[in-house]
């Protein structure tokens, strides 16, 4: 029985063919492995295309390790999220870090004034958030020094925040990001193991409207106006909540506590203490009591303020949570 490799395989066999740099083959030869057909007469094509990707992925850790000190660069992430701005030169990227968050960067009207990552923290109703500005972005980025460590940054950061003053200087970033194999706004694929897709928000520095499509932007002055648009825009696309904790008897305490969408009470007593997920069982004469934690809730994810609920149930954006380790 013959392969019979279809169109989509065949493309691809050709972008393995074309490709001029290690990443691209590799990537190339991942969507072969994805496309080719799966019977026994194709064991043999797909045991060698695997063989490939293999001795390929190896070839690109040596390199990696070759390099040393380009790669010795990283930022241990800190707060409910990382978030990078990214840009071509003299776009204001310092400027918005600084008045983001409680950073001094050095600002100068000339480029390349950022040769390092500078980082900030960024409070957001009481949530810290960790801002990091990326050295200006060239063509051929990845060939400069320290470029495949500050694409690295970008590519283990929760939301990447392009900063630019016009439109064709979007076009260039996302050039770049290409060649370090990161794809913006798109859903992740299982087959792809070399390819990281981000999720991405664009401010343009400019008083002018600039359109883009695809990505949400926002287009004002960032040294005029005020940045609070800015901020919400980074919330929402973080896709984080914020709920706030209280013991009985007390007001909310503060600050609140970040969780991921769709979390539920369960989630919240693990932040406070994982012992208050437990069921404990209670003998009473020749009876025995399971005692269950709950909570009491506030806020928009329940009828009535004060709701008792279980630990399954699923909170909503400023909800305000008293948990009960039962009685």
């Amino acid at each position: 029985m013959p392969v019979n490799p279809g169109i989509e395989y065949q493309l691809a066999q050709q972008k393995s063919l074309e490709a001029k740099t290690p990443q691209e083959k590799l990537r190339a030869l991942e969507e072969m492995l994805q496309k080719v057909p799966k019977h026994k007469s194709s064991e043999n094509l797909v045991r060698e295309i695997r063989q490939r990707i293999a001795k390929l992925k190896q070839q690109l850790e040596k390199e990696k390790t070759a390099k040393g000190k380009r790669f010795q660069i990283s930022i241990k992430k800190e707060g409910a999220a990382q978030i990078v701005i990214v840009g071509v030169t003299n776009v204001g990227k310092s400027l918005l870090l600084n008045r983001l968050t409680n950073a001094k960067a050095k600002e100068a009207p000339y480029g390349f004034t950022t040769r390092m990552p500078e980082l900030g923290t960024l409070e957001y109703e009481g949530i810290k958030l960790q801002v990091v500005e990326i050295p200006a972005i060239t063509e051929n980025f990845l060939s400069k020094e320290n470029g495949p460590a500050f694409m690295n940054i970008i590519r283990n950061a929760d939301l990447i925040m392009f900063l630019i003053t016009q439109k064709n200087q979007l076009s260039l970033i996302l050039q770049e990001l290409d060649r370090a194999n990161i794809k913006i706004n798109e859903p992740q694929s299982k087959e792809e193991t070399i390819v990281q897709y981000k999720k991405a928000i664009l401010i343009c520095n400019s008083s002018e409207k600039i359109k883009i499509s695809k990505i949400e932007s926002l287009t004002l002055d960032i040294l005029k106006n005020d940045l609070t648009p800015i901020k919400k825009l980074i919330w929402k696309h973080l896709d984080l909540i914020y709920v706030f904790t209280k013991a009985p008897g007390k007001k909310k305490d503060y600050p609140p506590v970040a969780l991921e969408k769709g979390s539920t009470v369960e989630d919240v007593a693990l932040h406070v203490h994982k012992d208050f997920i437990k069921t404990n069982i209670k003998s009473q004469g020749k009876n025995k009591i399971i005692i269950r934690p709950f909570a009491r809730v506030w806020g928009k994810s329940v009828r009535f303020d004060g709701q008792t609920v279980g630990m399954e149930h699923v909170l909503e954006e400023g909800d305000v949570v008293e948990l009960h380790r039962g009685k």
